[in-house]
């Protein structure tokens, strides 16, 4: 079973790399003088974290985050692998709109569909205890925000209301709330650090709890590899959700960006 599900992820995979460069490429020679991207980053970590930073793999993961699109519109897929036999941890289709698009001020509206997750079970199967992978899937609509300050500076925040499309074994409703703050520090001409603090509140159904997270980034503007830590920390001495008080990671991650333009004659 975790094989099948390990060559249906791949093939997703596969898909969208194959059916997104082209649908970047195509689009520009339809639409002259518009501008359309294709951008991502592969990172490697000892411990994958979700994007609600509460939950994380635990183990080493390959993780690989996709975006094509044009200026408002964008599909930004996301695939996580665990690093040991590359079995998959989780599979999200993100589609996102720019409601409102300015110098400083942008308001984004999502979607996470569809989105899947891969959980591990030990079950007895003929008298002996199996690995089974359970697949969960989710629908997810999500509103970012985000307010730039000055050149170094922007805050935002970040809300998604999961629904759980499972009939049992899954959580029915999740909300996350989260207010960011970035900051933007260049240094040594060329090179740049990034902290990322967040404080949020996460809701699970009938359990809910308070957490702060914070993502670190080191990097050279000429190189396309850079290193970067998240950290999530419980914000209550008795959490409700069951997760770690203290989690980090440590990443390496290569980036690229790609843009196409209609040249006109």
């Amino acid at each position: 079973m975790i094989h099948r599900f390990s060559r249906g992820i791949y093939r997703l995979l596969f898909l969208t790399l194959i059916i997104g460069y082209p649908l970047a490429v195509y689009s520009q020679e339809e639409t002259p003088g518009k501008v359309y991207h294709f951008n991502g980053n592969i990172s490697v970590t000892n411990n994958g974290f979700s994007f609600i930073p509460t939950f994380s793999l635990g183990e080493p993961a390959s993780i690989i985050d996709l975006s094509v699109g044009g200026k408002r519109f964008s599909f930004e897929p996301q695939f996580r692998f665990e690093l040991k036999g590359l079995k998959p941890w989780s599979f999200i289709a993100i589609w996102r709109y720019d409601v409102i698009q300015k110098e400083k001020t942008k308001l984004r509206f999502g979607v996470h569909f569809p989105a899947f997750s891969y959980l591990k079970r030990m079950v007895e199967v003929d008298s002996v205890m199996t690995e089974i992978v359970f697949t969960q899937r989710w629908f997810t609509p999500e509103l970012i925000f985000s307010q730039k300050l000055s050149d170094k500076i922007n805050i935002g925040t970040y809300y998604i209301h999961g629904f759980g499309l499972e009939s049992e074994g899954q959580v029915d409703h999740t909300d996350f709330i989260s207010f960011r703050m970035g900051f933007n520090l260049p240094f040594a001409k060329k090179w740049y650090f990034k902290w990322n603090p967040e404080v949020y509140y996460l809701r699970m159904d009938d359990l809910d709890g308070f957490f702060a997270a914070q993502s670190l980034t080191l990097g050279h503007n000429k190189i396309p590899v850079y290193l970067s830590s998240m950290m999530n920390f419980s914000l209550e001495e008795e959490n409700e959700i069951p997760a770690k008080d203290f989690n980090w990671n440590i990443s390496i991650v290569y980036a690229f960006k790609l843009e196409f333009t209609k040249k006109v004659k």
